[in-house]
């Protein structure tokens, strides 16, 4: 980013506020002007796509959650690793739908506010290192799932290629954590265009391009590591496919890593920063989502087969069928015209005056519990736990 011939931040406040909102942060192409208010966007699709994504990855993690926890009960560190990249990845989606009320998604730079883009920029500088932080908890949980199915108890090729990758991730990503904080002096110059300063202690083009060759490179090892172990499994080939196939959605993560480099690599060149940002964010959501169905697709069926549908729905309509049988009873039942409940409550003063005959008693204990507790209302008991009808 350019740096300032002035300090702005020496003006007037009512001047800074002009600037701000009526300076566009890029200049237009000639013969255009300007469109601040109603500019062509494509903030809807983006939107909906966030969305999809956040739910795909909801779900998703819900059901290992549930299967991990609840069903087999066997919790690991990389069902924790995988949570609290859930929360992280929940901000980060917060953050980034942000940017839609504005400036928007698939909005030229020239049709924004110059206020409005460094509040973009500081919107990306934490969004970025926050799925930095995401992707890499992903990638460890990932391997750790390696390491227990397909290596739990020999040091095979498959518990060592593992470890190699885990810790690289961990080495790499706390690196370029430390580049993202250390690129700018002073710090807020990370976002804040308006303040003097630079951002020459590294080269974007050169930290784009590791990043991109590091990324595509742990993504189809981490996709290879298990189809060695499947395919030196005895069981058929037909089998081996099948199990081979449950991790080929790694494949598309792969692909979307392939294409954010790309992208990443054009955007260190390119002067329209927020419509190559909207590309990004895009392919970044949808490899974090392949991430993480990549580790969690496996629960799916589990979890499924474990929700009692039949036995809910069974249930329910047993009870249903109670109810109607409990009211005809109730309907067909003549009460003793000495016990029938009175048109009004009866205040305490009115029983009183009545004396302590049966009557009045009965009266009382009618209103205060209208069911009787030795009354057995259903005949018949239902286990609502697994939905089984019992006779008693």
């Amino acid at each position: 980013m350019p740096s300032v011939d002035f300090d702005f931040y020496s003006l007037d406040s009512a001047t800074q506020s002009h600037i701000l909102q009526t300076t566009p942060a890029l200049y237009p192409p000639g013969g255009q002007e300007s469109n601040f208010d109603n500019p062509p966007n494509g903030t809807a699709t983006a939107a909906v796509l966030l969305v999809i994504f956040l739910s795909l990855i909801t779900v998703s993690i819900s059901a290992r959650v549930y299967v991990r926890f609840f069903c087999i009960k066997e919790r690991a560190l990389a069902d924790y690793l995988l949570i609290l990249g859930y929360a992280i990845i929940i901000v980060s989606f917060s953050l980034t739908l942000q940017v839609s009320q504005r400036p928007g998604f698939f909005v030229h730079q020239y049709n924004v506010r110059l206020g409005d883009f460094i509040w973009l920029l500081k919107n990306i500088f934490i969004v970025k290192q926050l799925n930095s932080v995401a992707i890499c908890l992903i990638k460890v949980a990932i391997l750790l799932d390696w390491i227990r199915i397909f290596a739990p108890t020999g040091r095979c090729f498959v518990y060592w290629a593992s470890h190699a990758l885990i810790w690289a991730n961990i080495v790499f990503f706390v690196a370029l954590l430390v580049v993202y904080n250390i690129v700018c002096t002073p710090y807020a110059r990370n976002w804040d265009i308006m303040l003097k300063g630079n951002c020459s202690r590294t080269n974007i083009h050169d930290t784009n391009l590791a990043i991109s060759i590091f990324t595509i490179a742990s993504d189809f090892l981490i996709l290879a590591i298990p189809q060695r172990a499947i395919w030196s499994l005895h069981m058929s080939t037909k089998r081996k496919f099948s199990v081979s196939a449950i991790f080929a959605i790694g494949i598309l993560a792969c692909a979307l890593a392939l294409v954010r480099s790309i992208e990443m690599m054009l955007q260190s060149s390119w002067t329209d920063i927020t419509y190559a940002y909207s590309v990004g964010v895009i392919c970044g959501a949808a490899e974090l989502t392949c991430g993480i169905l990549t580790i969690s697709v496996p629960s799916l069926p589990k979890a499924l087969s474990s929700i009692r549908f039949r036995e809910f729905a069974s249930w329910l309509s047993l009870s249903t069928k109670k109810h109607r049988w409990f009211r005809s009873q109730m309907a067909n039942t003549r009460v003793p015209t000495a016990l029938a409940r009175p048109s009004h409550r009866l205040t305490w003063h009115e029983m009183e005056a009545r004396g302590n005959s049966p009557a009045s008693v009965a009266t009382a204990n009618h209103q205060l519990f209208p069911f009787d507790s030795n009354q057995t209302l259903l005949h018949e008991d239902v286990d609502i736990e697994r939905g089984i009808h019992r006779s008693t």
